[in-house]
Formats: C-alpha cells, structure tokens, sequence
C-alpha cells in the first residue's frame, strides 16, 4: 500500500518566526525560509499549529464573545437573518448570484434591510454575528469575497450621539477586554506580530473637522 511523505511541506517554526527574525537571517550562512500565503493556506491545518495564528483565531473568538457581552448589557436583541435572498441587499457592492430552485438569488451582501425591519417591528436595538458575502474582484488583501461581519442596527430617541455612545461602549469593551482577559493570547501573538495596545478616553471623543483639520496641520501633515 502507498504510504504518507512523512516529509511536511514547512516547519512548524519556521511559520513560527516574526518578520524581522525572517529579514535578519537573510545575510547568515543559513537564512530562514519566507513561507507565502498560498503554500501557508495550502497546508492551513499545519499552518494554524504556529503559536501567533492558533492564538489569532482565539482572540477572533474572544472578539465575539466581547461584542456580544458589551450589546446584551446594552439592551441589544441577537438577530439572525437570511443570507439567501431575493435581491441585492445594498447597492455599491457586487453580488454573488447563484440559481435557486429555478429563480435566481443572491448570497447578502449586508444584514442591513433585516435590521431596519428587526427596528420597525419594535425591537429597538438588535445585533448580528454572520457573514457576508460580497462580489469583489480584485486581488488586494482589503478586498474580501467573504467575511464576518458584526453588526449592530439601533433606534435613536433623541441625537446621534445615542449611537456614538454605544459603539464608544462597545469598542473600549472589546479592546479593553482583550488587554485583560485575553492578555496571553495576545503577547503569543505579538511575539511574532508587534503591535501596542489601543489608547481609549473614558468618554466618547468627538473632534470637530476645524479642530481635526489644525490637529493635522499642527503635526505637519498636508491636507492639500
């Protein structure tokens, strides 16, 4: 019988190493191997074993979980809406058609129409977690045919500032959250991937575009 190559197509820790450990072997007798996306995706299974991108799906998890925790305590209904549906649900967005029994549908593009309606039948303020599907032809990485959004749709009583509030709340939950509760997920992941905590005020910051424009002049940008 035929057996398995018992040789893996890359090492667990060479998948392992941060960028600059990668660029600073280059100039050694024996440089680290670069190891591309496609070869990475090709053998995900092998790829997730990598400490940084096994804690990265963990602290995706854990940004659920946030969400979802800083909305319920916000008087916020969990909603799930169909992803199957009869027309485009937005504009400006490519959609996926597919055949359906018949007559063509398209995969949503956005949970936004079912929100609007989940307001209108008194719900007030609802939520989703689904994904989203979006017919983007391009080869850049900021395009996505297929993501999770995490949504949010909420009536406003009396000023916008209502809905600034819950998504300052929401945010500083979530990235607070992360800091604290997740806080061995993401040193792993910053062992290869630096990044610094995100700075957050207590209340809701509102800068003025006069007030953002001499902010940005100030700093020497230019602004045309």
């Amino acid at each position: 019988a035929p057996r398995a190559d018992p040789k893996l197509p890359f090492q667990v820790e060479d998948a392992s190493r941060s960028e600059a450990e990668v660029e600073a072997s280059q100039t050694t007798d024996r440089p680290f191997p670069r190891l591309g996306q496609e070869l990475r995706l090709d053998h995900r299974w092998l790829d997730l074993r990598a400490p940084a991108n096994n804690a990265i799906l963990r602290i995706q998890s854990a940004i659920c979980q946030l969400f979802r925790e800083s909305l319920y305590s916000q008087g916020f209904v969990e909603i799930h809406t169909p992803k199957i549906i009869a027309g485009e649900s937005e504009s400006g967005a490519g959609v996926f058609t597919t055949d359906y029994f018949g007559t063509e549908a398209c995969l949503a593009q956005s949970p936004q129409l079912f929100k609007q309606m989940a307001i209108s039948s008194d719900l007030d303020r609802v939520f989703e977690v689904g994904p989203v599907f979006r017919a983007e032809n391009s080869n850049t990485r900021r395009h996505l045919c297929e993501f999770t959004g995490l949504d949010l749709e909420m009536g406003i009583k009396d000023h916008y500032m209502e809905t600034l509030e819950v998504v300052h709340e929401m945010m500083k939950h979530i990235f607070m959250g992360l800091e604290t509760r997740f806080a061995k997920e993401l040193a792993i992941v910053r062992e290869q991937y630096h990044s610094e905590p995100l700075l957050f005020t207590d209340e809701v910051c509102v800068v003025h575009w006069e007030d953002a424009m001499r902010i940005l002049e100030g700093e020497g940008m230019d602004i045309g």
